[in-house]
């Protein structure tokens, strides 16, 4: 394990402003941070084991702090629905409810509330919302599977290359039909948008980064617009990311446990400085997506979306025949 002591102290500075432009980037864009961020870490010179759970943590929290702008720039609306208007006046204190007759005369009748069940709280719901839980709940599922798998293939290096060639291409292919399809209405469905959140938890289990080139992109060929889809995108990676830096704990505890030395909570030492840089870019990216016309993003999110599929690519194909 290399020791951060061992770098000179501007090396910190630049993780900061890289961090910073990375999280710009992807809470903006919905993309590109961990993708972006990690291999350029690694180039550097710092350890894989020290780069994971910072940019997990950093994820995380970043997550958090973009959606509530998001929330407050109206890109997404998280909650109930607000009650249509028409409907009669109820007092919630005391389940009054007044009603007028033909005549003019007033009617007062007292009700014995209703209790909702599960599917009547959850068609209140807000879309933005309901997209997330999905993407959130597949997603974490999708990222066990993959756990799972990788461990019965024993992390057998030619089936996560032919997995990471599989999802460099998806993005890749996603990007284009992006840009291909930007003028056509997309018809919404909650079947896209479960099978979107299962493939990107896995790709996001599998090799750690991915899922916000999928999600969003699979999001606006669902039908979803682009802020909403960048913003839901946010929300649901970070708490994704929380499990994963859990995980990552979790994991640690239990092998420094089983090795008989003294208990490991991990590597966090780098994570200071990427979370310290990435959480101040989220106002101004909730901001940036904000501003920029929903056409002009889908075009810009299409375009991000071929790069880092190209990336993904050649970083896939380098890694494995030693260049990268």
């Amino acid at each position: 394990m290399i020791i951060l002591s061992q770098f000179p102290w501007w090396i910190f500075l630049i993780v900061v402003l890289l961090a910073f432009i990375c999280e710009l980037t992807d809470s903006s864009l919905g993309m590109g941070y961990g993708t972006t961020l990690t291999p350029v870490l690694l180039l550097m010179g710092f350890d894989a084991m020290q780069i994971v759970p910072a940019v997990l943590l950093s994820e995380f929290l970043t997550g958090i702090v973009s959606a509530i702008f998001h929330s407050l720039f109206k890109n997404m609306t998280l909650g109930r629905n607000k009650v249509a208007a028409g409907n009669p006046v109820i007092n919630s204190e005391n389940n009054i409810t007044n009603l007028t007759t033909g005549g003019g005369q007033s009617l007062t009748t007292i009700s014995t509330p209703k209790k909702q069940t599960l599917v009547e709280k959850v068609n209140e719901l807000t879309l933005d919302t309901k997209v997330i839980i999905v993407l959130t709940f597949f997603g974490i599922l999708g990222t066990l599977a993959s756990v799972i798998i990788s461990t019965i293939f024993g992390y057998n290096t030619i089936f996560k290359f032919g997995v990471k060639v599989y999802i460099g291409i998806m993005v890749f292919a996603m990007g284009v039909l992006i840009l291909s399809l930007r003028k056509k209405q997309m018809r919404f469905s909650f079947k896209k948008i479960i099978c979107l959140g299962t493939i990107a938890g896995a790709k996001k289990g599998i090799s750690g980064g991915g899922y916000g080139p999928l999600t969003v992109s699979g999001q606006i060929l669902s039908g979803r617009e682009g802020k909403n889809a960048i913003a839901s995108t946010s929300l649901s990676e970070g708490i994704i990311c929380f499990v994963g830096a859990l995980a990552f704990l979790i994991t640690s505890i239990i092998t420094s446990s089983i090795s008989g030395g003294p208990i490991s909570f991990g590597n966090w030492e780098l994570a200071p400085f990427i979370v310290g840089g990435a959480i101040f870019s989220a106002p101004l990216a909730a901001l940036i997506t904000k501003k920029v016309k929903n056409r002009w993003l889908i075009i810009i999110v299409g375009i991000v979306t071929v790069v880092l599929g190209l990336f993904s690519l050649t970083k896939t194909v380098l890694a494995f025949t030693g260049i990268w």
